[in-house]
Parts: C-alpha cells; sequence; structure tokens
C-alpha cells in the first residue's frame, strides 16, 4: 500500500522566514521530518537516524518493507512540481532498516518551498487491527503525533484493487510434491538465501541449481555494486508446482539505491532431493548488474 505524508507551510513560515527552518529546506526536508508505522501486531517501522552504518538499517528477512517512492507521479494540478530528494553520498541516504527508508522529498502547490511530500510503500498489506502513522517535525516545534487507522478498512480497499497492468500469468498447477507445505516452504527459503544480501557467496550459491560454477559471477556483481548488492531484500510469492520437482513463483528484488525491476516470474527446481533456484531465474539478476553467466558445462 502506498502512504504520502505531506507537509504544508503556513505563508510568512517559510524558509529565510521563519528561524527555525534556516537551512535548506529542498535538501534537507527529509531528516528533519521523522516518520514511523506501528503494526497491529507491535512491531515498528523508524526511520534510521543520520549517521547510522549500513549494517544498522538492514532489516531481518521476511519482516515487512517500508521502501521509498520516488516523487513525481501524484500531482495535483498543471502549477505543480516534484523535485527529487539530491541524495550525495552522505549520512541519510535510503537504505533499508527494520523495513523502513527515508523517502524522497516533493514539492507541490504554487509555492514549492511551502509544502513536502513524502511517499513510501508499505509491504505486505498490515493484518487486520490499528495501524498507528506517527510524524515528528520538531524543526517546526511540532512534537510527535499520530493517527490510527483500521487495518481492516486497508485490507478491503486492497480487496477492491483492480490491477490493470498484471505480471506474467503463473503456469497451471501439474503434479504436486507429496508435501506441498513442505515443498513451498523449501522453495521461499531458497529464494530468500539466493536474494538476500549480506551472506557468504557459499551459502547464496548453495541455494541455487549450478551454483558452483557461478561463484566467479556472483563475485563480479558484488565488487562492482557493492551498496545494492549488500542491502538487497527479496520478496517472495506462493510457488506453483508444475512437476513434483518443479515449481513457478512470483519474486521481487528489492535494492536501496537501484532501479526497480518489479515482479518477476521465478523458476524452482528438485537437485538431489534439495528445492534451489533454478539457474535461468538467478542469471537473469546477474544480469541486471551488466553480468553475464557463463554457459552451463554438460
Amino acid at each position: 500500500m502506498e502512504i504520502t505524508l505531506e507537509i504544508r507551510l503556513r505563508p510568512g513560515t517559510e524558509p529565510g522566514v521563519d528561524p527555525r527552518l534556516a537551512v535548506d529546506w529542498s535538501r534537507d526536508a527529509a531528516r528533519m521530518v521523522r516518520f514511523g508505522i506501528a503494526l497491529p501486531d507491535g512491531s515498528r517501522a523508524i526511520a534510521a537516524g543520520a549517521g547510522e552504518s549500513l549494517s544498522a538499517r538492514l532489516g531481518e528477512p521476511g519482516d515487512p518493507l517500508l521502501t521509498a517512492l520516488p516523487a513525481g507521479n501524484a500531482s495535483d494540478g498543471p502549477g505543480n512540481r516534484y523535485t527529487p530528494f539530491p541524495f550525495d553520498g552522505s549520512a541519510g541516504r535510503p537504505d533499508v532498516r527494520r523495513g523502513v527508508t527515508y523517502g524522497f522529498a516533493g514539492f507541490v502547490g504554487s509555492r514549492a518551498e511551502q509544502a513536502h511530500r513524502l511517499r513510501y510503500w508499505l509491504w505486505p498489506l498490515p493484518p487486520d487491527g490499528p495501524l498507528t502513522f506517527v510524524a515528528e517535525f520538531l524543526a517546526r516545534g511540532l512534537p510527535e503525533s499520530r493517527v490510527t487507522v483500521d487495518g481492516a478498512a486497508i485490507r478491503a480497499a486492497a480487496g477492491r484493487a483492480v490491477d490493470l497492468w498484471p505480471a506474467a500469468g503463473l503456469p497451471e498447477p501439474g503434479t504436486p510434491p507429496a508435501d506441498v507445505a513442505a515443498a513451498a516452504a523449501e522453495v521461499r527459503a531458497a529464494f530468500t538465501t539466493a536474494f538476500t544480501g549480506g551472506r557468504g557467496i557459499e551459502t547464496v550459491l548453495a541455494a541455487v541449481d549450478d551454483g558452483a560454477a557461478l561463484r566467479s559471477t556472483l563475485a563480479t556483481v558484488r565488487e562492482r555494486h557493492p551498496q545494492p548488492t549488500a542491502s538487497a531484500r527479496v520478496l517472495v510469492g506462493e510457488p506453483v508446482f508444475t512437476d513434483p520437482a518443479h515449481a513457478s513463483l512470483p519474486f521481487e528484488v528489492v535494492l536501496s539505491s537501484a532501479p526497480a525491476y518489479g515482479t518477476l516470474l521465478g523458476e524452482a527446481v528438485l537437485v538431489d532431493g534439495r528445492w534451489k533456484v533454478a539457474r535461468s531465474s538467478y542469471c537473469t539478476a546477474m544480469s541486471w548488474a551488466g553480468v553475464s553467466c557463463p554457459d552451463r558445462v554438460g
């Protein structure tokens, strides 16, 4: 679900007038406004503080993800304009941390300096129960404020949504494995291991069919793109088994500082009694980094 946080300044309180905003608003707004979410199960997603290391911002695999959306899609009128928050490699750039990143700042309205918008995408949908949004803007003397909405209402609205551009369809189910639940869990675990950043090469490639032959491929990708590969997280859907040894499933790799590639159709294969990510699916992800897998031997 998409969450939009918008802050509007009263006339006469814009930067250069109000001493509490004696900073470059367009550069520092995302760091000045703090935003977090309390989920019905008691877990929280809170923006990382400036200066925290990348490793401190990484969530656990399977945690809810609240990721930043670039500004520029939800214009209210022809007078609006959007400017992306300029990340320059300093502290406070968007990285995944327990399901939350700093958002991109957008400026809306006839006077751009008087409004500020942050947009986030929360996955998966929250469960039924109270969902609390928390924000504070101490630079303007505004303390922590809360608003609570009903998670059930959000899920009901999602159920009425229409997918205008559906992803590539899954194949028709075939003969499934004897224990479908156990096999599905193993398939999801293989994709989680293969595409989650920060893990050892041996661990990652053990979850991929013919993984030993792809060691140099993964090493090259990590060398060229250290930050995206270190912070990668994966969203994994439910597999469909076409036969007892093959499955297809939707998955999406979430990267903190790289383009979004959307939901893909992945394949899994049973190799010597263990479910693994199909070589073709893994090599597709490697190709995003401009690195090709070697031809399969044998």
